[in-house]
């Protein structure tokens, strides 16, 4: 089990080749290579999200994988925090580290560990099995979070439950991604579910009927 008091250092890269122009022309390294992706659907998602945006001080982006969400949220909020149990070579590729600091940690509802395959939580053979570090969110004690993305897989209730007092201070628009991807003894929209017995609505989906953008009133 992890400390309560040994939180994960961010992570440290040897460079940061991030060039601004790469943004500029929807530049991404992604699996597969670095190309131009103007529809990119983390793009098209925070877009969708853009409007219901209150305040852009410190954004979250739990499941940042390459950096893709990150790299849009970089360009509009002063500071990102970026989770993943994965540290991908790419992230530093796709987003200025001056503005983003990165965790190699997952983030759920309690400290332990959990035993990944891939991105996800369903045993896959062809997968070799990561073991990663659970903390909450609430444990980094991040201040003025004025947006929350999450997609982990199933997983998004467990973020949201160790985030909690983070929400209830902040309020922040949340985007959590629903899809079929589902823990044994849950179901697919728990989180959403969830989110509004906290008295969030649903403000946006994207066309898959996956990204639901959530927003709240603050008191």
């Amino acid at each position: 089990m992890a400390s309560i008091t040994n939180l994960p250092p961010p992570t440290r890269w040897k460079s940061n080749p991030y060039q601004p122009e790469w943004a500029e022309r929807d530049y991404l390294h992604v699996p597969g290579g670095a190309r131009e992706i103007p529809k990119h659907p983390c793009k098209r998602t925070y877009q969708l999200s853009k409007p219901f945006i209150r305040s852009f001080r410190n954004a979250v982006d739990v499941g940042c994988r390459d950096g893709e969400f990150s790299r849009y949220l970089h360009l509009d909020f002063e500071h990102v925090y970026a989770f993943d149990p994965r540290c991908k070579s790419r992230f530093c590729f796709n987003v200025d580290l001056r503005k983003v600091t990165h965790f190699t940690c997952a983030l759920g509802d309690e400290v332990g560990d959990i035993e990944m395959f891939g991105g996800g939580h369903k045993n896959k053979p062809e997968v070799s099995p990561l073991t990663a570090e659970v903390f909450t969110l609430d444990m980094f004690d991040l201040q003025q979070v004025d947006y929350i993305k999450i997609d982990v897989e199933g997983f998004e209730r467990k973020v949201i439950l160790g985030a909690a007092r983070t929400i209830d201070r902040d309020s922040p628009l949340i985007v959590i991604e629903q899809n079929e991807a589902v823990l044994a003894g849950d179901h697919q929209y728990s989180a959403k579910h969830y989110l509004e017995s906290l008295g969030y609505r649903q403000v946006a989906v994207d066309k898959r009927g996956w990204d639901f953008v959530m927003a709240r009133d603050r008191p």
